[in-house]
């Protein structure tokens, strides 16, 4: 009588269990797909390639030893794991990447400092700030008459400043803003109207003249300018404000003026017509000139774009 032994080959154990594997794991996505059937979205599924079941590595604190779980086929020795007597390196291609794009998003980006050339003195001499004090005559004193006009050059020297006499009555002489008082216009040395007209006209011939509201001094002097040798701050429009409906806007403009005291604090840190006193006209001027040389190149950009834009429509 013989009796049969049974044999059970290593490799067909590993191929049971691989069998095994794929029909636990097939179970498993059957299931997921049944859950998720009610989703309009479905999760992308994992499609990577799983390796072979590998050696096991069991680490004492003596000895390190294998116990190998299935023996696999020359085939499938790419999947096997190193021996435990070399390092095991993981490599994350996420993580390396995720911290090379933290790295070149958190670079500050490099400031770039624009130099504004510097002017000869020949250049300097072509600009001039003008700021003007007025006092009131007629009913209530609304009509503005000159009392006072000051000039002052490109490094805020005093070139001319002089009291203008008042040949009408002066009914206000709005000394709380003005600073003038009837002693200052009735001095030896105030100048009278004409004389004062006809040296700023001298002094600003073929100039460029610098100023805040020049339209009033200029009404209030009696004399023109050319548009293009003007630099009116507040005709700049950076330096303007939205209109509002409280705003004497007669023209309906976006953009309204600023006053000088604001834009004086705002742009260069300088404070002047404080409330309480009187305004001077050397201190605006050099106010006026101070906020354009700041802005010199861009506002000599607008003049420039102005000119070529008059003479194409005037070779049109």
């Amino acid at each position: 009588m013989f009796t049969t032994t049974s044999v059970t080959c290593p490799t067909i154990k590993a191929n049971a269990r691989i069998r095994r594997s794929r029909q636990w794991r097939d179970q498993q996505q059957s299931e997921n797909m049944s859950s998720n059937s009610n989703h309009s979205v479905k999760k992308k599924q994992n499609t990577r390639r799983r390796c072979r079941p590998t050696k096991k590595i069991i680490v004492d604190d003596d000895d390190v030893s294998t116990a190998s779980t299935a023996s696999l086929s020359a085939d499938d020795s790419s999947c096997m794991s190193p021996s435990p007597t070399t390092p095991i390196k993981k490599s994350n291609r996420r993580t390396r990447r995720r911290k090379k794009s933290t790295s070149t998003t958190r670079r500050r980006p490099t400031k770039v400092v624009a130099i504004v050339p510097e002017l000869t003195d020949e250049e300097k001499a072509q600009y001039l700030a003008i700021d003007c004090e007025m006092v009131g005559i007629g009913y209530s004193g609304h009509t503005s008459r000159l009392a006072r006009v000051t000039l002052v050059n490109y490094d805020g020297e005093t070139v001319y400043d002089a009291y203008v006499k008042v040949e009408e009555k002066v009914t206000d002489y709005r000394t709380f803003v003005s600073g003038i008082t009837e002693e200052d216009l009735s001095s030896d040395d105030a100048v009278t109207f004409n004389d004062a007209q006809s040296t700023v006209m001298e002094l600003i011939q073929d100039k460029i003249l610098v100023g805040h509201g020049l339209k009033n001094d200029f009404t209030v002097l009696g004399i023109t300018h050319p548009w293009y040798n003007i630099r009116d701050t507040a005709k700049y429009e950076p330096f303007m404000r939205p209109a509002t409906p409280f705003d004497w806007n007669p023209t309906n403009a976006d953009l309204v003026p600023k006053k000088l005291k604001v834009l004086a604090k705002d742009k260069l840190g300088m404070v002047i017509q404080e409330e309480g006193k009187a305004h001077c006209p050397v201190e605006d001027a050099v106010a006026a000139l101070e906020l354009f040389k700041k802005h010199r190149v861009k506002f000599e950009k607008v003049i420039q774009y102005k000119l070529a834009k008059t003479a194409d429509m005037m070779n049109r």
